[in-house]
């Protein structure tokens, strides 16, 4: 089953409503079964350590439930916060440059 969690465009600076999307994908997928294959994608978006603490603590939760995960919209300092998702939540989200390029990895 496909999944994506699209956060295009969300901030700190409304952090709430982004926090509200990260546990209504949470809440997705830990009711969607097993082997997921997910698509995020961050395309402008920023947020705080707060937002990257709630990030890594669901990685850590659906991990048991993602297949494969691929990520598109990195850049930068987001590349960081990647890392340390990837290093706490011991998963291997994969950062493409394109959604087609992520699609094309993730059904591989």
């Amino acid at each position: 089953m496909w999944i994506i969690e699209d956060y295009r465009g969300l901030s700190s600076n409304n952090e709430k409503e982004f926090i509200n999307v990260i546990d209504e994908a949470k809440e997705f997928i830990l009711n969607a079964g097993k082997n997921l294959l997910i698509l995020v994608d961050v395309t402008d978006s920023y947020g705080n350590s707060s937002i990257v603490k709630r990030m890594k603590e669901d990685g850590k939760l659906e991990k048991p439930f993602v297949s494969k995960e691929a990520v598109i919209g990195v850049t930068g300092l987001k590349e960081v916060f990647l890392k340390g998702i990837n290093l706490f939540s011991k998963q291997n989200i994969r950062p493409f440059p394109t959604i087609e390029e992520a699609k094309d990895w993730l059904v591989k």
